[in-house]
C-alpha cells in the first residue's frame, strides 16, 4: 500500500512539477502527467540548495522517461498493457529520483512548493540553465 501511496505521490509530483517547468518554457505541457487538484497549502519552501539542485538535474532524466513511455503508451490500446507501462514508468521515475539522491517525498515537496512560489520556481529555473 505504502509503494502505490509513493508512486502516486511521485507521479503527482512529476505533473505539477513538468507543468510549472513548461510554464517556465522547460518541456512541453502535452508530456505533463494530469495534475491533481491543489492542496490547501503547499509544503513550506525551507529545502536545502542541494536538494534544490538534485531536483533541477533529474529533470532531464524524467523528462526522457516520460518522452520514452507516453511514446509506448500511444501506441498500445490494451488496458493491461498500458497499466503495466505505466506502473513501469512510475517506478524508472522513482529509482531516479532516488539515483540522484533524493527522497521522493522531498521530491514531491519542491514539486508543490514550486507551484505556489514564483521565488522559488525561478530558482530552480535559473539551475536548470
Amino acid at each position: 500500500m505504502k509503494k502505490t501511496a509513493t508512486l502516486v505521490s511521485i507521479l503527482m509530483a512529476l505533473g505539477l512539477s513538468t507543468s510549472a517547468m513548461a510554464e517556465q518554457g522547460y518541456g512541453s505541457p502535452e508530456q505533463a502527467t494530469p495534475q491533481a487538484p491543489m492542496p490547501e497549502t503547499a509544503p513550506a519552501a525551507d529545502f536545502s540548495e542541494a536538494d534544490l539542485q538534485k531536483f533541477a538535474d533529474v529533470q532531464d532524466d524524467l523528462e526522457g522517461i516520460r518522452s520514452e513511455y507516453s511514446g509506448r503508451l500511444e501506441s498500445t490500446e490494451d488496458p493491461d498493457q498500458a497499466a503495466q507501462l505505466q506502473q513501469e514508468a512510475s517506478q524508472k521515475m522513482v529509482q531516479t529520483v532516488q539515483d540522484k539522491g533524493l527522497d521522493v517525498e522531498t521530491y514531491s515537496n519542491i514539486a508543490l512548493a514550486i507551484q505556489s512560489d514564483p521565488e522559488l520556481r525561478d530558482k530552480v529555473q535559473s539551475m536548470l540553465n
